[in-house]
């Protein structure tokens, strides 16, 4: 028997709450409700009250329940952070569920974040649909979101359907699965690519693992190279081939498909783990193609699918965005290689190619070798495309051998 844990509003969703915990202790399992309700009204049928959650948020339910709605709500967001955790580490509960609206999802998913990969999380919510990202809710977690389709206002018809599908859900993950990502035990690679940098990335991979090393690939679209430095930050991955930094120009951009505000690379190098990195779609900007930069009919681009286009940066912005990630990889603590490709960064870059454009890769290149300054960093060469097979062979190889130098091995 396994303990799930409810996070809800008790003052206002409480009927919900008892309906979903009924459900799920008559499939055997233990429940645990955590109050996050902010209202002043006295709630009930929690096993965590209210007071707990703004405890670890630093503050007393007495001396801050008068507050505006904004500001309980930021006090519960930041003990969600605190309390959740704790409670898990202590071995509270096994999996965790919430449900409600903006509110609840806002409280639920800070908390949800900040458990390990692996521990089961499901967030039955109203705001998971229409015309919004799911960046606030998910992060870089693995929680199940799953869209309530009614306002989670009653026990009716398809409030019913809902729970009981969302409480199935972590039932089935809580019995079936719910190992928690920790430390790893042996040697774990993290590397990045995307469609574009998929065919000479795989078969690093493929290659890597051939010599017995696990490795795990992220896209590199916003998301992916965040959660893997992440992942590094957490002793799960230990070992890196960033293969693919494009978000470091999207970065730039402040836009695009691939958008973060997240400072890629630069903790990386700072990790001081084996790493070897290379500028694998460093010379292009995905935007919609209903939202093109104003200066499109002075770039080469081409549509990547039915609502994107892959657009070639210009040799300005080739410049400042190689001096970025020369400044981000001057960072670094102990010894990288940079990996460079002589012939394109990602597909359709080779001569002739659509986004073939010799100027701008030029001068990312001769940017990197200007201003890095690190005598940490060994610059290599490689005479391909990087979406080429061969580069991918060459870049699995270089990487054995840093493990290999670093005692990894």
């Amino acid at each position: 028997m396994k303990t799930i844990a409810i996070i809800a509003s008790c003052d206002t969703k409480l009927k919900e709450l008892s309906y979903m915990k009924t459900f799920i202790e008559n499939a055997g399992q233990k429940v645990l409700v955590i109050d996050v309700s902010i209202g002043l009204e006295q709630p009930t049928g929690y096993d965590i009250p209210r007071e707990k959650l703004i405890e670890a948020a630093g503050y007393k339910w007495d001396d801050v329940k008068t507050r505006s709605k904004g500001e309980l709500m930021e006090l519960a967001i930041a003990g969600s952070k605190k309390l959740i955790p704790s409670l898990y580490s202590e071995g509270a509960f096994d999996a965790i569920i919430s449900m409600g609206g903006v509110q609840n999802t806002s409280v639920a998913v800070s908390g949800m974040k900040e458990l390990p990969i692996g521990v089961p999380k499901v967030m039955l919510s109203t705001v998971a649909s229409g015309n919004r990202t799911f960046d606030s809710i998910v992060g870089t977690s693995d929680i199940v979101v799953i869209p309530s389709i009614a306002d989670i206002a009653g026990v009716n018809t398809i409030t019913k359907s809902v729970i009981n599908s969302a409480a199935s859900c972590i039932i089935g993950m809580v019995e079936h699965a719910g190992k928690p990502l920790n430390k790893s035990d042996h040697i774990i690679v993290g590397t990045t690519l995307m469609g574009i940098t998929n065919d000479g990335i795989c078969s690093a991979i493929n290659h890597l693992e051939s010599l017995g090393v696990e490795t795990i690939g992220f896209h590199s679209t916003g998301v992916g190279g965040r959660a893997m430095e992440e992942l590094v930050a957490k002793q799960t991955i230990n070992a890196v081939m960033d293969l693919t930094i494009h978000e470091i120009t999207s970065e730039y951009f402040g836009g695009g498909f691939s958008y973060s505000p997240y400072s890629r690379l630069s903790s990386l190098c700072q990790s001081g783990i084996p790493l070897l990195v290379s500028p694998g779609g460093l010379d292009f900007v995905d935007y919609p193609l209903n939202n093109m930069p104003k200066d499109i009919d002075k770039r080469k681009y081409i549509a990547h699918n039915s609502e994107l286009a892959h657009i070639k940066i210009l040799k300005h912005e080739a410049i400042d965005v190689a001096k970025i990630t020369a400044e981000r990889l001057n960072l670094s603590v102990s010894e990288v290689t940079l990996l460079i490709p002589t012939n394109g960064f990602r597909k359709n870059t080779r001569p002739g190619e659509p986004l073939y454009d010799k100027e701008v890769d030029d001068a990312i290149i001769d940017t990197l070798l200007k201003y890095i300054k690190n005598p940490n960093i060994k610059i290599k060469f490689v005479d391909c495309n990087l979406n080429e097979k061969e580069f991918g062979i060459a870049a699995a190889n270089e990487m054995f051998d840093i493990l290999k130098r670093s005692g990894k091995i």
